[in-house]
Order: C-alpha cells, then structure tokens, then sequence
C-alpha cells in the first residue's frame, strides 16, 4: 500500500463551439486508426464531436504531467485496457511515468482524473510502481427529474443505503440517489470490474461525512469564442463531502441474503478513500451576455484504493487554451 497520491481532477466543458476546423484537425493528429473508427461510429454530429474532444482533453492532459526530461507528446500515449475495458496506459509508459487516470463525461462536462503515488519505502530503487496497485476511479453525473429511481434502488442498492435513502425526507431521497450512485460508479470503475461486481455487495454510510470545500483554478483561453454558449462553473470553490464510509459484504454464497445485510454485518473496506462533490453550473454565457441560471445539477464522486493518504487538486480547462499548452 503506498503512503500518499496526488490527484489531480480537471473539469472539462465538452462545448462543440469550441472545436473548430484547427482543433480537431490536431487532436485527429493524435489518435492511431482505431480510435479514430470509434470517433466515427457515433451517427449524431454533437456525439462525434464530444468523442474527439474527450480523447483530446486525456492525451494533451496526460502530456502536461511528465517532465521535460520524461516527455511524451499526445500522439505517442498507448493504452492498454483490463478485462471489463478499465483503460490504463501501457506498461511501459506507465513504468516511465507513475500516472494512473480515470475518466467519465455526463452532459456537457467531462472529468479526467489523474494520480500519482509516492512511496513508503525511503528505498525508492527497489519500489517500482505496478500497473495493478492503485485503485482510482472518477465519476461525473447530472441529475435527471425522469429517472425513475424506485425501480433502480431495487435491484442496485445495498439494503443499508435503501434505508438511509427512505429514511429522509421526500424532497432530499432524489438528492441521495445521484449522490450514491455517483459513488458505487466511481468505486466499480476503481475496482475495474464493471457491473460484474454487484452494485449490492458494497455499501456506502453518510453518517460520518464532513463537509468542506476544494478551490478551483481555472485555466482559460486568451481568446474566448465571441458567441459560444457554455456551462461554467461558478466562482465558488466546489463543495466536497469527505469521510464517507465505504462497507464491503462478507463472502456468502447466497446473493440474496449477502445483499441484505445490515451495515453492522458488513466489514468497513480498509485502505479506501471516497469523496463526492456538487458542482456550480450557475449561469449559460453568451459571450460576456449572462442569459440566466442553467437548472443543470452535476455531482462527481472520487473512490481510492489501495493508499494511506490522498490530495486533490481540481481544475477546470477550457480546451482551447489546453491545446495552446501542450
């Protein structure tokens, strides 16, 4: 288990006004024959556009990250990917570089998550990272009045957050359904195994969150389109709810009783850090016209493995002042 990670968190507007003819004709630059053939299976404009520019914000961020004398540009990040499709880099780069990364896009935004750990062996020579050793995973998700939430907390939640949710007042449980399952998507996505790790065998507690706050730098472009319309994200720092606890079931051979266990008979994970975060998306700009509030809610979850300790840094990017770095 290593002694302490670093995390960055950038939030990306996934804004098409911002993918000119010049951007993607670089970012297409970057990518080898087959993620180029994923960009163009998706049939609507908007969906390929969101497609090309997710995979730009990753290999121009991943860029950012490695030293001068370590550079690896954009066009030369390879990714390997586990057995239920968890991307990481290849072997190799990620021996060079100790970065793992995480993504997840919901709406108009994209999270990319990347981290780095440092050892707690002071012998550094003999503790070369493992591309299995931390688990990490980010989600972003935006509420959504349709969602029929009954009908998935049946079959997806643990019977401990079932009553915790019905414990609240009506006008919250909505709230605490999005919350949660940002969460249980962050910490599959850290384990790696997709849904063929029962949303059920896992629970999260409120109960001894704490609330706080994470300031976020912004990096802008030195040139903002003049009539783009995007989300962003407000001035003030994102609200973060740390401390919740995270519960694993004990082993058992029937599904069914496992899933209803009490929170008391299951057994606190070790070694895991979880966080979630409500974003400011206060106001749709044209450009420096304010035409009122957006009515959009986003909350993004962090889950970490396999670390003592852990620091987040978040910040947003604009892609065009990204491109402009790199």
């Amino acid at each position: 288990m290593s002694e302490f990670t670093a995390i960055k968190l950038y939030f990306c507007p996934l804004n098409s006004a911002e993918l000119d003819t010049e951007s993607a004709a670089l970012i297409n630059t970057w990518l080898p024959q087959d993620e180029i053939d994923k960009v163009n299976r998706y049939i609507k404009q908007e969906a390929k556009e969101h497609a090309l520019m997710v995979r730009g914000f990753l290999r121009a961020l991943l860029s950012k990250q490695v030293s001068q004398q370590a550079k690896i540009k954009p066009q030369e990040w390879c990714f390997e990917y586990g057995e239920k499709g968890k991307p990481r880099l290849s072997e190799a780069q990620f021996l060079q570089t100790g970065l793992h990364f995480n993504i997840s896009h919901s709406g108009d935004w994209l999270v990319v998550g990347i981290g780095k750990q440092q050892s707690d062996n002071d012998d550094t020579s003999n503790d070369k990272p493992t591309a299995s050793r931390l688990e990490f995973g980010v989600d972003i998700e935006r509420s959504r009045a349709s969602t029929n939430i009954l009908s998935i907390l049946s079959h997806y939640f643990s019977e401990p957050e079932k009553q915790a949710l019905f414990a609240l007042p009506n006008e919250l449980q909505r709230e605490r359904f999005f919350d949660l399952w940002a969460l249980k998507e962050s910490y599959i996505k850290a384990k790696g195994l997709g849904l063929a790790l029962s949303l059920k065998s896992f629970a999260f507690d409120f109960s001894t969150l704490v609330e706080t706050s994470l300031e976020l730098d912004v990096t802008q472009g030195v040139s903002p389109l003049a009539h783009a319309v995007t989300s962003e994200l407000g001035p003030s720092p994102i609200r973060l709810k740390q401390n919740i606890s995270l519960s694993t079931r004990q082993e058992s051979d029937d599904e069914q009783v496992a899933s209803e266990q009490p929170l008391q008979k299951m057994k606190a994970a070790q070694g895991w850090h979880c966080w979630l975060g409500h974003l400011d998306v206060g106001h749709l700009d044209i450009g420096h016209l304010d035409v009122g509030q957006s009515d959009e809610q986003y909350r993004f979850a962090i889950s970490v493995g396999q670390c003592k300790q852990v620091s987040i840094k978040a910040v947003k990017v604009d892609l065009k002042a990204l491109l402009e770095r790199v």
